[in-house]
């Protein structure tokens, strides 16, 4: 799991990167209407993003729960796609923001490679959850998840206002 962990660290610093960077500064996206469908699943990806950096930070999920996760980690992955085919329907993505995209895509498959052979030992366990510390790494990952959280809350939020504005509502 240390690998995992190390990996979902990178990725919530270079995810935090890509929206800061790329959605806000550069492309603005909560104030562009064509966004709303992409505000809307990156609230959703992000809350579940959250829940698995906070769920990894400090537990094993036993047994049923294994499950529950991967299931978590498919629909983020599904919704990635979605988000992929979105972005390329409504903007030009910038050289940056490809990259970074690219470098987050193969991190995210690197974790989940590593991940699912513990998600299958876990998974032959009783149903439960195991408290686990990973130390400052803990910590870490616990700061990325309210973050991330936050920022979900706020993305889909934004998805819903620009929709609603489109719609001609106020």
């Amino acid at each position: 799991m240390d690998v995992v962990v190390y990996i979902l660290i990178f990725q919530g610093f270079l995810g935090g990167f890509d929206v800061l960077w790329n959605h806000e500064w550069k492309e603005r996206l909560p104030t562009k209407s064509t966004a709303a469908i992409e505000q809307k699943i990156h609230g959703v990806r992000e809350l579940f993003y959250a829940l698995i950096f906070l769920g990894l930070a400090w537990f094993n999920w036993n047994g049923i729960w294994a499950w529950v996760l991967f299931s978590v980690i498919v629909i983020e992955i599904v919704l990635t796609a979605w988000d992929f085919v979105i972005e390329d329907k409504t903007r030009i993505l910038s050289p940056v923001e490809r990259i970074t995209h690219l470098i987050l895509s193969m991190m995210g498959g690197a974790y989940v490679a590593l991940l699912i052979p513990v998600l299958i030992e876990w998974s032959h366990s009783p149903s439960i959850f195991i408290c686990v510390e990973y130390g400052v790494r803990s910590w870490i990952l616990t700061f990325l998840g309210i973050g991330v959280f936050g920022w979900g809350v706020r993305d889909l939020f934004s998805g819903l206002a620009l929709t609603r504005n489109q719609d001609g509502q106020v």
